[in-house]
């Protein structure tokens, strides 16, 4: 049975962010439909493509595929942290990434909810 699989990443955790990425290629190679929101402190991690090595790689693969619906406009400005490694925005536009807001400034989740879509969180 083919799946509707949303992952909303919210970790600054290099390992588990990964295997988000591992994951959702995993199960799009399989033919379930999957999309990647980044949210909160997890929005940094575009701070890291430049560096190269294995997110850089799953992350482009990710993005190649089609499977980044987009990265939280509040978090990626920060979430008023003032962390200059929060205030992502900028880099990730430059990445070609959406800014989704559609939830108070936040990334929304109902309209994936509302289509069938399983939340998977990391």
């Amino acid at each position: 049975m083919k799946r509707k699989l949303l992952f909303m990443v919210f970790t600054d955790e290099a390992c588990k962010q990964n295997h988000a990425f591992m994951y959702a290629l995993e199960c799009d190679e399989k033919g379930h439909q999957v999309r990647i929101i980044l949210e909160g402190p997890a929005t940094a991690c575009v701070n890291r493509l430049a560096k190269g090595g294995k997110f850089s790689e799953l992350f482009k693969q990710a993005k190649e595929a089609g499977l980044i619906e987009g990265v939280c406009k509040t978090a990626s400005g920060g979430c008023s942290t003032e962390e200059k490694a929060r205030n992502v925005a900028n880099t990730a536009k430059k990445e070609g990434l959406k800014l989704i807001s559609d939830l108070d400034g936040h990334a929304g989740i109902n309209r994936f909810v509302s289509v069938g879509y399983q939340v998977i969180i990391f």
